[in-house]
């Protein structure tokens, strides 16, 4: 059967003007699923889907957020059989992460004109609405993680552009390195050891590993200039053949946008484990609202989302200046 979008739309009208409230409904899971799939800020928090039964009051506002724990620092110490450990007394910290609205315009249509349209409403839908929200979440999402790097001290210049151009040569295997490097934070300083030299481990080191890269598609098709012999294994010569086509570079997950004025090239963010990072929830569910007046068609797609980074130090930076 051809897909024919005039009929479609037919249809479509004829099903809101007796059931506005089921099409809003089928519309949100559609939304939903689109979501998923494009935003980049998802990919790396993984929100929650939560309701109000999971929620708390505020009590500096009058909405709801959500009150998540965070695991308290530890350490441990050497004793000897008549030895005693130090006492702490643990204290549970906690944060608190409020909801915000993401709402599209309200999109609005003359039904005449609707049926004129040879591509069915839900293709109008995805394009505006689907594609406006998550653009909002990305953009909110990216504004708060340059924050954070500001203060974390985990932002650096690319070392290898410092000194000339940003270009192809300029991204290579080094640049990921340094950005690992930054994050895990495992380095220390150079000493000279000497037979009094006592090493002392630090409890309060903020090391992590990098789960994901985030980067430009700019960047990412840079890439395909690598080679074999400097990468160095069977990974590097696939790209000359067919193209880089993994979902993971030197056992990191990659996510590529090309949302060029959030991420921009020669920028690359590295990010750990969820777990050691932050949360996201979305209250109930992504909605979508539609009605018909006369002849007049409205829609508009909206979430209360909530991001919070409980832990501020498990995301670093490198970045070109040139």
């Amino acid at each position: 059967m051809d897909y024919n979008g005039q009929v479609m739309n037919e249809l479509f009208l004829e099903k809101i003007a007796s059931e506005n409230e089921k099409v809003s409904e089928a519309a949100s899971n559609y939304i939903r699923t689109r979501l998923r799939e494009e935003s980049f800020s998802r990919k790396i928090m993984r929100p929650e889907y939560v309701t109000k039964a999971d929620c708390q009051r505020s009590v500096n506002h009058d909405q709801l957020v959500k009150i998540v724990d965070i695991e308290p620092n530890s350490k441990a110490m050497a004793l000897n059989f008549r030895g005693r450990p130090d006492s702490k007394y643990i204290m549970g910290e906690r944060y608190e992460i409020p909801f915000y609205k993401v709402s599209t315009e309200d999109y609005q249509k003359q039904e005449e004109e609707l049926l004129a349209y040879e591509m069915p409403i839900l293709d109008l839908i995805e394009r505006n609405a689907v594609l406006d929200i998550q653009a909002i979440e990305d953009e909110t999402f990216i504004k708060h993680v340059n924050a954070a790097l500001a203060n974390n001290g985990k932002s650096e210049v690319f070392e290898a552009a410092v000194s000339g151009t940003y270009d192809a040569k300029s991204l290579d295997k080094y640049a990921f390195i340094q950005l690992f490097n930054l994050l895990a934070n495992a380095g220390g300083t150079f000493a000279t050891p000497t037979a009094t030299t006592t090493y002392t481990h630090d409890f309060d080191a903020k090391r992590y590993a990098t789960d994901c890269v985030l980067m430009n598609e700019y960047d990412y098709n840079l890439l395909l200039t690598w080679n074999a012999t400097e990468i160095g294994d069977s990974v590097a010569s696939q790209v000359i053949i067919d193209g880089y086509k993994y979902g993971t570079l030197m056992g990191k997950k990659i996510i590529v946008t090309n949302k060029g004025a959030l991420v921009p090239r020669g920028h690359l963010y590295a990010f750990t484990a969820k777990d050691y990072f932050g949360h996201a929830y979305i209250l109930n569910d992504t909605k979508f609202f539609i009605e018909k007046r006369k002849d007049i068609i409205t829609w508009s797609a909206y979430e209360a989302i909530g991001i919070g980074f409980g832990n501020t130090s498990g995301m670093a930076r490198v970045y070109a200046t040139t």
